[in-house]
């Protein structure tokens, strides 16, 4: 969840970065992934993949994260909620669900692949301290 973790874990030799809160907010007011992801990129500067995951549930969200710089993103809570609520065949429509919202909000920002998404897709409306 910071950068300087992200830095540490290189030293020690990860091949990748997974940024996760671990479900959720434990604490009043946390930080969430998508906050941070973007610093968690810089400070590796390309020499590992960033994974991200808590809370995602919507296409949009999926390419926000692409945009800010994952190159993927977990869906844990979305596929526990449609197991469990439908099993398999649940699951098999929710990540159905999942792609045609990726393929239109690609499609809403003129990008014709994932490789096509980028920062520039991506406006704070809360104010991030440290971002202009």
């Amino acid at each position: 969840m910071r950068p300087a973790e992200a830095t540490r874990a290189l030293e020690a030799g990860v091949s990748a970065i997974y940024v996760s809160n671990h479900g959720g907010r434990s604490m009043d007011h946390g930080i969430s992934t998508i906050e941070v992801l973007e610093e968690i990129v810089a400070a590796v500067d390309g020499a590992v993949e960033v994974v991200v995951d808590s809370g995602f549930t919507r296409g949009s969200e999926v390419c926000k994260a692409l945009a800010l710089g994952a190159k993927a993103v977990g869906i844990g809570k979305l596929q526990c909620w449609a197991l469990s609520l439908g099993g398999a065949p649940a699951l098999t429509h929710v990540l159905d669900l999942l792609r045609t919202e990726i393929e239109l909000t690609m499609t809403m920002l003129g990008c014709r692949d994932v490789g096509e998404i980028s920062k520039d897709h991506v406006r704070w409306s809360v104010p991030i301290p440290g971002r202009v």
